[in-house]
């Protein structure tokens, strides 16, 4: 492991221009906040209603015979999914029947990590002083090297071989078959034994895969690792609808297409409330990233007002911590007004709750400088 540091410094009117500069980018990601926002809901709610009418109508049937007469119904079966493919990756040579065979590469490289410690100075000039560290480390991923700060002496050579998942076209639960999205789905994936398939093989092994370099116990930048896992057949649970011996998506009229697929053997309720579940995670998780917008958005469009008064850079910090707590408040009530907007056709209660927050948000925002006057006044 070792360092490359740069230092470089930054008058006070740079930094001023550049505050400047990113109310613009600022004022974008702010504005971009809303429609995110409100697409989040009514995606939401048009997911929630699918997954109801699709519990209200689905029927559960057996995966050991085909009836024509469910085409085009949303059904639920379960069973075992399986193939009588082998599966086989041409470049190593490496077999097996399963449903997915999925070849993992590694590269042994030089990776860049930065560390930046800044310092502010009294007239508003600022120094930046960057450490680059350079360690030796096995990555899925190829690291481009030609776009290290310090790239001499720290050169990774193309990868030449990647990570591929190799998967089965026929797969079959009962009677039914699989589309590919839904093999695609299939996960449970299994370290395989590949020892006894290298044997008389111009490779070496090592531990449960291969070894593309010199000595595996001291590796050189370049040396590759590749092991392999299968995913072998399996209990599987589905909610799609029926198209002959097969499946594919099931159209709503509330809009969201239902195709739930699960390892292991459930009943259609326990698949609606995982993809219930996974609704919920997925739009607090937008909520959360548009606040963030919102809040990023503020910050840097106050920004140039901390750069202003950072000739004394205490008082700097003082007016960056006093814009960031204002662009905070700020944000919180845009935020939940916005999402409350989007839910009153839908869910009045919980628009009135979010509406009562933001209100009091605004108000606890206009009370606290008053507070703080009178304070300073005491």
């Amino acid at each position: 492991m070792d360092d490359y540091t740069e230092i470089t410094s930054e008058s006070w009117f740079s930094r001023i221009a550049d505050s400047i500069k990113g109310i613009l980018f600022g004022f974008i990601l702010f504005v971009i906040a809303f429609p995110l926002l409100w697409w989040n809901e009514g995606h939401s709610v048009e997911r929630y209603n699918s997954l109801k009418e699709g519990q209200g109508v689905v029927i559960s049937i057996p995966a050991t015979a085909v009836d024509t007469g469910n085409n085009g119904k949303l059904v639920h079966t379960q069973g075992m999914a399986t193939t009588e493919e082998i599966l086989q990756d041409d470049v190593f040579g490496v077999s097996a029947p399963a449903i997915k065979v999925q070849r993992t590469v590694s590269m042994y490289q030089w990776k860049e990590t930065e560390k930046s410690e800044t310092k502010e100075q009294v007239g508003g000039s600022k120094t930046t002083k960057k450490t680059y560290s350079y360690d030796k480390q096995w990555s899925e991923d190829a690291i481009n090297s030609s776009q290290f700060k310090d790239a001499s002496g720290h050169s990774n050579p193309p990868m030449p071989h990647k990570s591929k998942t190799f998967q089965a076209q026929d797969v079959s639960l009962g009677a039914f078959k699989l589309n590919a999205d839904q093999i695609s789905r299939l996960s449970g994936a299994q370290d395989l034994n590949i020892q006894e398939q290298l044997a008389g093989q111009q490779l070496t092994s090592a531990g449960n895969g291969i070894y593309l370099g010199g000595n595996a116990a001291s590796p050189q930048i370049g040396d590759l690792q590749i092991t392999f896992k299968v995913v072998k057949p399996a209990d599987v649970s589905i909610i799609a609808q029926q198209q002959g011996n097969s499946f594919s998506a099931y159209p709503t009229q509330a809009g969201s297409a239902v195709d739930l697929l699960e390892m292991g053997l459930m009943d259609a309720n326990a698949l609606f409330a995982i993809a219930q579940s996974e609704n919920t995670m997925i739009t607090w998780a937008i909520r959360i990233g548009g606040f963030l917008l919102m809040w990023i958005g503020l910050s840097m469009m106050l920004k140039p007002l901390s750069v202003l008064a950072a000739v004394l850079p205490f008082l700097g910090d003082l007016i960056a911590m006093g814009t960031g707590l204002f662009a905070f408040l700020l944000s919180l009530p845009f935020t939940m007004v916005t999402i409350a907007i989007a839910w009153i056709a839908y869910r009045p209660l919980l628009a009135g709750v979010l509406i009562v927050v933001a209100v009091g948000a605004v108000i606890a925002m206009k009370i606290m400088p008053r507070r703080s006057v009178s304070l300073a006044h005491a």
